[in-house]
Parts: structure tokens; C-alpha cells; sequence
């Protein structure tokens, strides 16, 4: 995949949340969910705040290629999860030179990964509203007996 320019979160799809520098992502449409911790963590919040996903790749260089192929990996991965896409607004980003992830990485020197979960899936899709049998409601309490 050719990573090029600022991606977004892909809202209203996806949604995510700091709880102190663990992000967790959800995914509405298929009901999987996301952890990144680290260097993940601090990718994210740089590709959420306008950062050019080539130029943090290409700054990352210095690293090592092993690292910025890592770092491509991972965008790509978040891609592939529908968790982002290219930038809809006009608007340009900041300069990819500023973004908090390559100093972050040229410093720890870690591939950032993040977990996938699927073990909520079937909940986080569960609609209550139209998900019910009028007759009983949802969810089914069972009878104590």
C-alpha cells in the first residue's frame, strides 16, 4: 500500500479513547476493538492531529529501515482495520518534522504494534433498541426458580 499524505480517524465508524496514554479503538462496524500502548499510542494521536503518514515514515528513517518499514506496517495496518483513511478536508496538516511519534521513535527504537479484539464483537454489535421480542423485551431475564 502507498501511504501517502494526512489520514483521519474514520468516524462515525471508529471512535477512540485515551485512558493515560493507552489508546483504545473501537471499530462500530465490525465490532472489533483496538489497544495502543507506547509508541502506538503516540502514532495514533499524531496521525488524529494531521501528520503526514509519509513524512513521519520518512523521518523515521534514521532509525533504521527496519523501524520505518515497521512504522509502515503499522499504518498500513490501521488502514487495512478501517480504523483510518485519507485526510476528506483540504486542509494540510502540520509538518511531519513536528510530530511527537518520530522523536518518540528515534528515541525508543520500538516497531509499534497494537492488539485486535473480536471477544466483544457480537455485544458491541448487538442493537437493543431492534434487537428485542415484543413479547419479552431484551435482554431476557431468566426466572429465578
Amino acid at each position: 500500500m502507498d501511504l501517502k499524505g494526512s489520514y483521519e480517524v474514520a468516524a462515525p465508524e471508529v471512535v477512540d479513547e485515551d485512558f493515560g496514554g493507552e489508546f483504545v479503538v473501537l471499530n462500530l462496524r465490525d465490532g472489533r476493538y483496538f489497544s495502543l500502548r507506547g509508541v502506538a499510542a503516540t502514532l495514533w494521536r499524531d496521525v488524529r492531529g494531521g501528520y503526514a503518514v509519509d513524512g513521519i515514515v520518512a523521518a523515521a528513517r534514521p532509525a533504521g529501515d527496519d523501524l520505518a518499514r515497521g512504522v509502515e506496517a503499522f499504518l498500513t495496518g490501521l488502514v487495512e482495520a478501517g480504523l483510518i483513511r485519507p485526510r476528506t478536508s483540504a486542509a494540510d496538516g502540520p509538518a511531519a518534522t513536528e510530530a511527537a511519534s518520530v522523536a518518540e521513535l528515534l528515541r525508543e527504537r520500538v516497531v509499534p504494534v497494537f492488539e485486535a479484539f473480536d471477544d466483544m464483537a457480537e455485544l458491541i454489535l448487538s442493537d437493543p433498541i431492534h434487537d428485542v421480542e415484543e413479547d419479552i423485551g431484551w435482554p431476557v431475564r431468566r426466572d429465578a426458580s
